[in-house]
């Protein structure tokens, strides 16, 4: 943990939230099996990464399960889904 806390403080404010990015999508990507053209496809539809940027400032403080769970919520909230069987 500490070598994670002096790597993103020697970064910039916009590399920071890019890798932080990066990671949530890869956390979503594992927990809800998405992957490929599918997991392409909701990331633009629903705007996520536009989302993960605007919101940083919130969310970068929580946990990924936190970020994820909330991304879905998101999603949903915008009429699409994450299961499997809807896709």
């Amino acid at each position: 943990m500490t070598y994670a806390i002096f790597y993103f403080s020697r970064m910039s404010k916009n590399q920071s939230i890019a890798t932080w990015a990066a990671f949530v999508l890869t956390a979503m990507q594992s927990k809800y099996r998405l992957f490929g053209d599918a997991f392409a496809k909701i990331i633009k539809e629903y705007k996520v990464i536009p989302f993960l940027i605007n919101n940083y400032e919130l969310l970068h403080y929580y946990d990924n399960d936190y970020v994820t769970d909330d991304l879905a919520k998101y999603i949903t909230e915008q009429g699409g889904s994450l299961n499997a069987a809807d896709r």
